[in-house]
């Protein structure tokens, strides 16, 4: 066995996607926008309140996705930070994976608001 392999043998890899606490909407002080949209569209079809629902819960998601991401950086900052930090500490962030399923499914959730917003402009 390598000097490198027993090293990684000892490892432990700790999963380090955790979400911080963000808030999962809009900037305090304002309200919903969707919710603003909607209001603006009271006379419109239901089909626009459909598309502003999905469009709000793939905001959200996005918005989720985006916490995990945080966290995970937010992670690595603390760890890098610490004035005790041990090789075993920084293979662990490397090795855990990070959030790269979320950054996966970012790419398709901002996909779909980009989608939903073109349809929402498109029925201004």
């Amino acid at each position: 066995m390598t000097a490198k392999a027993g090293l990684l043998g000892r490892v432990e890899v700790v999963s380090a996607v955790q979400p911080v606490r963000t808030p999962a909407g809009p900037p305090a002080g304002h309200g919903d926008p969707v919710e603003a949209l909607r209001r603006r569209l009271a006379g419109k079809t239901a089909r626009e309140h459909v598309v502003l629902d999905f469009l709000g819960d793939d905001l959200r998601e996005a918005r989720e996705a985006l916490s995990v991401v945080q966290g995970y950086l937010g992670r690595i900052d603390e760890v890098l930070a610490d004035r005790e930090v041990t090789q075993q500490k920084l293979l662990a962030l490397a090795l855990g994976g990070g959030p790269v399923a979320q950054l996966d499914y970012l790419a398709e959730v901002l996909a779909n608001v980009r989608r939903r917003v073109a349809q929402v402009a498109a029925r201004l």
